[in-house]
């Protein structure tokens, strides 16, 4: 199950961003789109979205690496830390998703 979750977190991630990336990359006419996590809105506006989003992408590789291997937590620490972080990162992708839809996008639309 600890692989499960953190390949999960993993994949959701890579998810995450590229909705992300295409819902704040360039303004969309008639619609004011911002980024709802604090801590990535500060890191994309001292960083930039790239630069952030690749920063952001290997902080978390890092951090489910380091999660998964260490011994100072329990399994079963791990396991529910890592749920946690795959449901919200889930509900951040859901919500992208939302609004990519919304503003007539779509999730291969930043695909040149």
């Amino acid at each position: 199950m600890l692989r499960v979750f953190a390949m999960t977190t993993i994949l959701l991630t890579c998810a995450d961003h590229w909705t992300t990336y295409l819902c704040l990359q360039a303004p969309v006419e008639g619609w004011n789109v911002v980024e709802a996590n604090p801590v990535a809105k500060w890191l994309f506006g001292w960083a930039g979205l790239n630069a952030g989003l690749l920063i952001d992408s290997i902080v978390t590789l890092a951090a489910v690496i380091f999660l998964a291997t260490t011994a100072i937590f329990g399994r079963a620490i791990k396991i529910a830390l890592l749920a946690v972080i795959t449901i919200s990162t889930g509900y951040a992708v859901i919500n992208n998703l939302g609004a990519i839809s919304r503003m007539g996008l779509s999730p291969w639309s930043g695909i040149v």
